[in-house]
């Protein structure tokens, strides 16, 4: 099953019946080309405005004569922390490249809406300029996988040991072809980074390349909606696969290249990038405080899929045929998943990866899915045959993820998600330094209408990248409790968070436990969701992805005491909170913000804007924490941070007699805008002007408007108030109610908030300076009364840190 290679001759691969797109097996399968849906139009189309035209000063308000400038940044100086290592270029006298041979190899790749096809590459890719010299410059080295030093292209797994924890892997060029030249150690050995790990190579066995003697290196892109990942394949061709890793991030500019071989912090500058990476820091990245974790490459096995078995079905068979392994397998993946705790969307992506959607050879002939034991030496001959797919699917979750994959006390463990080379199931199941991301896209892609993305909040120890720290895992919320196992060093390792208690994150336990939680049970792999919960220090964890309950992203700051193992390593904390709303009260300019639904002082206070202006409250960047936007007209001066200043960025969208609300429409952690014009919404899923992304009718001309998360799955919709009757819609559709209740006096003021941190937005009536807080969709007495403020406060609601 682990480190299979593609063979150089395609007839041998087809006379060996394997199929895989990322483990290297080939398929006669045309491409199938994706078509692009038209964009509704809805509002004028405005054009993004310039945060430098105009600046919101503390004192002064608007000035429009005030500019605002961006700081310059220093790239570090290059070199080494770690004093074996040097930061020369590499002495390349010693071999030249021979002239060899071309042989023709197939390729699998994989495009960025899940489709599986194979180029054929007839370009060498053994890079022949390079300049063979010993000397200090400014030239960027890479560290070419496909070929070695005396220019013998490798058709075969390369193996490496990773630095930082002894660890042996492997990867193979062909599925990922260029690497960060790192430095050269004591022994000769090459060091090099490839998907989030690093490691040593003996230096025989690479070819290291000056980067302007290339065609391509792998980058990522971002295309105003989504982030691509296009993989270098062969460095002198240009042959690429691409790859979707999730929704373009705050801190990008649509039509960017940017550099990362690890997925999480990103550079515009392919030079200050390997300058972070020799310096053993992430200071000089546009990220460097909010790593980015692919939701669906980081998301725990243990976890469950919205969609019913009737929905996979239908997302699955829309990619496929009757004649596919996976027609209808939905309704056997959610029946695994209920009984051995593994996502079934998830396994729909790992299996659609593995066996070309169901239409692979050892698919085909052995009701194989999963690639499972089909071994780099013989994989059609050595892989297993199952009686029919269900059978093979049983015996994936409960044999190899449950017992296997997501135990601790197995060999393969290093983690309980795709991942990728650092952590992660892809650490072991595969040589493709890509095989998680591949997965991921794949659910991505099946997850098209939004419903399943963010459902949970993910947590990743030594989320820098960098450390490798080995953590306790306990029974209890003290460090006095049984130790049920501890992590391991790897790096950027992710787990389930389902809440804090005591200074502990409460997690979804990887390994299935006995009856009382006192120990790993090796014995069955069912799982029981609600019964194997285990806890993590606080210090040891940082939320990063996904609905963000309990933190902001971030490495730096403290989120409570460690408790590791005794290894050493380097572990990125920051300041935690609940992400349950807590009210703000405005007066004039100046916003009086409290962290806690309780009487007495604000916790913080500070001016903004002037006293005229219209707010609207939102999470702008996605970092969890809610804050200011004042509009004037059809401008919007956004704050990404609560303090006074000069906006951050400033939008035009819509008209000026527009009502406008702000919501997550999409689920991707950022707030936008919707103006109203009547009963109909346009809706916006960026920071930008133009046309809407959606338009929909509801309601009537004269009902009042809330905005919120009624039921839970990570997008806001649409409430309207008649009187004291609220009409909740939880899809962006007309139609009828999804739920209708009576709450409060006609003469209400209401917000809406989530005032219990359960994921939920629910109704708080307020009567002068007395709030009554509702903590679900009902009629009835309030749950909470709380006092704050004046009587002619203007008040909000949001998450403030």
């Amino acid at each position: 099953m682990k480190k299979r290679i593609m063979s150089v001759i395609l007839s041998l691969c087809l006379s060996f019946g394997t199929v895989s797109a990322m483990r290297i097996q080939v398929m006669a399968e045309e491409v199938t080309e994706s078509t692009q849906q038209q964009v509704p139009d809805g509002s004028e189309a405005g054009q993004v405005g310039d945060a430098n035209d105009v600046a919101i000063n503390e004192e002064q308000g608007l000035s429009d004569g005030e500019t605002q400038t961006n700081e310059q940044v220093e790239p570090a100086e290059q070199g080494e922390t770690d004093e074996q290592f040097n930061s020369e270029e590499p002495d390349m006298k010693e071999e030249v490249p021979q002239e060899e041979k071309v042989e023709p190899v197939q390729i699998p790749c994989m495009d960025e809406e899940g489709n599986i096809f194979y180029i054929t590459d007839d370009v060498s890719p053994s890079v022949k300029s390079v300049e063979y010299r010993s000397a200090r410059a400014v030239n960027d080295y890479i560290v070419n996988l496909r070929v070695k030093k005396n220019g013998t292209v490798v058709n075969d797994i390369t193996k490496y040991t990773e630095f930082g924890t002894g660890d042996e892997g492997y990867l193979y060029g062909l599925s990922g072809t260029d690497a960060a030249y790192l430095g050269t150690d004591e022994k000769g050995r090459v060091k090099f980074m490839i998907s989030g790990v690093i490691g040593l190579v003996n230096a025989s066995e690479v070819q290291l390349v000056n980067r302007k003697n290339v065609a391509m290196v792998s980058s990522y892109y971002a295309d105003g909606t989504n982030i691509i990942h296009r993989i270098c394949l062969n460095m002198n061709s240009g042959a690429s696969a691409s790859l979707k890793v999730g929704p373009q991030q705050s801190y990008m500019s649509a039509g960017t290249t940017y550099y990362s071989y690890d997925g999480h912090y990103f550079y515009t500058d392919y030079s200050v990038m390997l300058a972070d990476y020799k310096n053993n820091t992430r200071k000089q990245s546009i990220n460097p405080n909010n790593p980015y974790y692919n939701y669906y490459q980081y998301l725990p096995f243990r976890s469950t899929t919205v969609y019913s078995a009737s929905q996979l079905n239908s997302k699955i068979n829309a990619r496929t045929d009757s004649s596919s392994k996976m027609w209808n397998i939905g309704n056997s993946m959610v029946s695994h998943q209920n009984t051995y705790g593994v996502n079934a969307l998830l396994m729909a992506g790992l299996a659609a990866n593995e066996s070309a959607w169901g239409k692979s050879p050892i698919a085909q002939s052995k009701n194989n899915l999963f690639g499972l034991n089909a071994v780099d030496s013989s994989p059609g001959a050595s892989a297993n045959s199952y009686s029919n797919p269900d059978a093979c699917v049983r015996n994936f979750a409960e044999g190899w993820m449950s017992k296997r994959y997501l135990n601790p006390k197995n060999s393969n463990y290093y983690g309980g998600y795709f991942g990728n080379k650092a952590s992660g199931i892809n650490v072991k199941y595969a040589s493709d330094p890509y095989w998680g991301e591949k997965a991921a896209n794949i659910a991505w892609n099946l997850d098209s209408d939004g419903s399943d993305r963010f459902k949970y909040t993910i947590g990743v120890k030594d989320a820098d990248g960098i450390g490798h720290t080995d953590v306790n895992v306990r029974k209890d919320s003290n460090t006095s409790s049984a130790n049920i196992f501890t992590t391991g060093t790897q790096t950027s390792q992710a787990f389930l968070l389902l809440g804090e208690l005591n200074g502990f994150y409460k997690i979804q336990s990887d390994p299935v436990l006995n009856s009382n939680r006192t120990a790993i049970s090796d014995g069955s792999g069912k799982y029981d969701f609600s019964s194997m919960y285990l806890y993590m220090s606080k210090g040891n964890v940082i939320p990063v992805s996904g609905k963000m309950d309990f933190a902001a992203p971030g490495t730096s700051g403290s989120s409570g005491n460690t408790d590791n193992s005794g290894s050493s390593g380097n572990s990125g904390n920051n300041t935690s909170h609940t992400n349950a709303d807590t009210l703000a009260v405005r007066r004039g300019a100046t916003y009086y913000f409290k962290y806690s639904l309780s009487n007495g002082a604000a916790d913080l206070t500070f001016s903004y804007g002037r006293a005229g202006d219209e707010v609207l409250i939102g999470d702008w960047n996605g970092d969890g924490v809610d804050t200011l936007c004042v509009r004037r007209g059809n401008l919007y001066y956004f704050k990404n941070s609560l303090s006074s200043g000069p906006a951050d960025y400033v939008v035009r969208y819509g008209r000026e007699g527009d009502e406008v609300y702000a919501g997550d429409w999409n689920g991707d952690g950022i707030d936008t805008l919707c103006v109203r014009r009547g009963n109909i919404y346009y809706i916006k899923n960026s920071m930008s002007g133009g046309v809407a992304d959606i338009t929909i009718p509801y309601g009537r001309v004269g009902d009042k408007v809330l905005i919120g998360d009624w039921d839970g799955n990570g997008t806001d919709t649409i409430c309207v108030r008649r009187e004291n009757t609220y009409y909740f819609k939880n899809s962006l559709t007309s139609g009828v109610a999804d739920a209708t209740i009576p709450y409060g006096r006609v003469g209400d003021k209401v917000l809406a908030g989530d005032w219990n941190g359960d994921g939920r937005d629910t109704l708080c009536v307020r009567r002068d300076n007395a709030y009554y807080i509702k903590n679900s969709i009902s009629s009835g007495v309030a749950d909470k009364v709380v006092l704050y403020g004046r009587t002619n406060d203007v008040t909000y609601a949001g998450t403030w840190r």
